[in-house]
């Protein structure tokens, strides 16, 4: 620590993923001095051995390295998987969420898949929640879901109409 910051800064430029990591985590002096890596450089620490190992992958936005549960699983196949062509175009849920600015994100109405579970952005609440089981690829919260069908059913049984009587 006693070295001047440019000298930190010549030896960072010598390291490799995951080391330059590392050092950034050691402590708050060299996370504030070392720059974030570039997104180039980021996608290229994804096809390390620790990256593979760890199942980590990049998003463009927040230009992190995030875990695979952290991406819609179609954001980790094909064409924005590993190793697709298209993988510099790949963003997180998290950033997919955020509002849009003219790029691509997720809207209401979205069904967004992450390991396997369906998440909707609710068309009825905006939420993002898990999807309401048998909603017929109608993008709806379970709540929200459960709630319209208590409603269909009860006029169905003409419960609607038995209130407004005794009422």
């Amino acid at each position: 620590m006693s070295l001047p910051p440019e000298l930190h800064i010549l030896i960072a430029n010598f390291l490799f993923f995951p080391d330059i990591i590392h050092l950034k985590l050691t402590c708050t002096y060299f996370n504030d001095l070392i720059p974030p890596l570039p997104h180039h450089e980021l996608l290229q620490a994804e096809l390390t051995d620790f990256a593979l190992a760890h199942d980590i992958y990049t998003c463009r936005y927040c230009l992190r390295l995030r875990p695979a549960g952290k991406f819609a699983d179609r954001m980790l196949r094909r064409g924005r998987g590993r190793y697709g062509r298209d993988a510099e175009r790949r963003f997180c849920v998290e950033c997919g969420l955020m509002p849009r600015s003219g790029t691509a994100r997720y809207g209401p109405g979205a069904q967004i898949v992450v390991q396997g579970v369906m998440f909707v952005i609710c068309m009825v609440c905006r939420e993002f929640a898990v999807g309401g089981k048998d909603c017929k690829g109608i993008a709806i919260c379970g709540s929200c879901w459960k709630e319209r069908t208590t409603r269909e059913r009860d006029f169905r049984d003409g419960s609607h109409l038995r209130a407004a009587l005794l009422g």
